[in-house]
């Protein structure tokens, strides 16, 4: 369906919106923008990100709400398993490390309960890492370097290692499935893993056709 033409003035509000939302380094506060304030232009918004395989996403970090845009989960999953935007095994390796320290053991042992990736402590450290016999730090500081240059790593007090404001823009499903993927790393013979692992294999396998066949007379 063809969008309406805008006036110049909400059409300018619109590309204000759009271009924060793709290079915000966090939310993008609404109020701040009028193109996020107002249904009908946020509708507008919401459709242009749509055309270019993106979403609008509502999210809350330190108790304050706004928005961010991230990749469709149909989209998303097509570029993955095209190889596109795929972290290299090592990065993906000290991601899920610091993910681990910072977010989901401190949740665990109940020290915050944040749902959000975006928790401000405790942080790790590349010399925590290290304790990994599996990283050196030839391979850690490199690692480190390009997961701060994606915005999935920054740092807190004392340069500690936090998560980074692009987790914000994974939508929900992705989210979920990044906790998942944490549940099958650390607990790989739980029931829950088990049962993650054959839901995810059901949904793999190949669905029959919906086309209904022809009855013979």
């Amino acid at each position: 369906m063809n969008e309406a033409p805008l006036s110049e003035l909400d059409e300018a509000h619109v590309q204000s919106a759009l271009a924060a939302l793709e290079t915000a380094d966090g939310l993008v506060p609404g109020e701040a923008f009028p193109a996020l304030r107002t249904d009908a232009l946020r509708a507008v918004v919401t459709r242009r990100l749509a055309g270019l395989g993106r979403a609008l996403l509502i999210r809350e970090h330190h108790g304050i709400s706004g928005f961010t845009s991230g990749y469709d989960d149909t989209v998303a999953e097509r570029l993955a398993a095209e190889g596109i935007g795929i972290l290299p095994p090592l990065d993906r390796a000290v991601l899920v490390m610091v993910l681990l320290r910072t977010v989901a053991a401190p949740r665990a042992r109940g020290i915050h309960e944040s749902a959000t990736w975006l928790a401000e402590g405790p942080g790790t450290s590349v010399e925590e890492l290290y304790a990994n016999p599996y990283f050196t730090y030839e391979q850690l500081r490199p690692a480190v370097r390009r997961l701060k240059a994606r915005r999935l790593l920054r740092e807190g007090f004392h340069r500690a290692l936090l998560p980074g404001p692009a987790l914000l823009r994974l939508t929900d499903a992705q989210s979920a499935q990044l906790w998942e993927d944490l549940v099958l790393v650390t607990q790989p013979d739980s029931m829950y893993a088990r049962a993650i692992r054959q839901r995810r294999q059901e949904q793999a396998r190949p669905q029959p056709s919906s086309t209904p066949r022809e009855i013979a007379p």
